[in-house]
């Protein structure tokens, strides 16, 4: 029997339940599960943490493991400079959220797979999403991201320190805002139905521009907006927008079921990924 090319290295995901996780197991990066050890190991050899975040159905997950996950030059430019972690954001749904907030600060966009870059003492400092192997479409690869975090963490540290003690003060605050939200005032639903409204994609339906998302929690306070106080708006954004989805490729016309989002502004062209049926 021939044995595969992933199967040449075992890292420590082999002893991961997690079937994500166990997609890693195999990759010539040095991952780690989430724990103190990699942590411990960051602040001994004094380098940045990787925290790389997905789940076993994202399609893009895949397409960066295999572009440079799996790839040994690649894997030995992360191992020799940072201590690299794999996490399931379907298994560590809070470890999530925290580096999620902080993307979607900085960069204004989120998704996965998400790639963090942190101090040992788990302070973010840089993050994005998907990654080319190569520069494309405007995005460095993620050789090139790799290389250049190592350089600043190791000649900028100063620099990288402050901004990483800024965002953690950011991402704090917005904590307290949110634990602090008590009942909702009738002004404060008024004004997140305006923001709707000024967002709403009137031609295609939806939010904003490509890729676009359903939207789910935004259509359900809209119809209870609606319910409450009878705008006609909040409804008509709502049907408008199902309709729209319904009749376009982010709904499977063939097996049925709805895909996560789609890439274009006007629902046509789906990422493979479906999120009910």
């Amino acid at each position: 029997m021939v044995m595969k090319s992933s199967e040449k290295f075992t890292n420590r995901l082999i002893d991961e339940t997690s079937p994500y996780l166990l997609q890693h197991a195999h990759n010539p990066v040095d991952w780690y599960p989430w724990g103190e050890e990699a942590f411990e190991r960051a602040r001994d050899e004094d380098k940045p943490v990787l925290v790389s975040i997905g789940y076993s159905a994202c399609h893009w997950c895949h397409v960066m493991e295999h572009e440079s996950f799996e790839d040994p030059a690649v894997a030995a430019v992360q191992n020799e400079h940072f201590i690299n972690i794999k996490v399931d954001m379907e298994e560590r749904p809070d470890v999530d959220q925290i580096y999620m907030n902080f993307v979607q600060l900085t960069t204004g966009r989120g998704g996965w797979p998400m790639n963090v870059f942190l101090t040992p003492d788990k302070r973010p400092f840089y993050g994005g999403t998907y990654f080319p192997p190569a520069p494309r479409y405007g995005m460095p690869s993620w050789q090139q991201i790799l290389i250049s975090i190592a350089e600043a963490y190791k000649n900028k540290r100063d620099e990288l320190e402050a901004s990483a003690n800024n965002i953690v003060t950011e991402l704090k605050r917005m904590s307290v805002v949110e634990a602090a939200t008590g009942t909702l005032s009738a002004d404060m639903l008024d004004a997140a139905q305006a923001s709707f409204v000024r967002t709403f994609d009137t031609v295609n339906g939806g939010f904003g521009g490509a890729p676009k998302f359903p939207a789910a929690m935004s259509l359900e306070f809209l119809l209870r907006y609606h319910h409450r106080t009878g705008d006609d708006m909040a409804l008509s954004i709502v049907t408008h927008s199902l309709d729209k989805m319904a009749n376009g490729g982010i709904y499977d016309q063939l097996g049925g079921g709805f895909h996560r989002y789609t890439v274009d502004a006007i629902w046509l062209v789906p990422h493979f990924e479906k999120d009910a049926v």
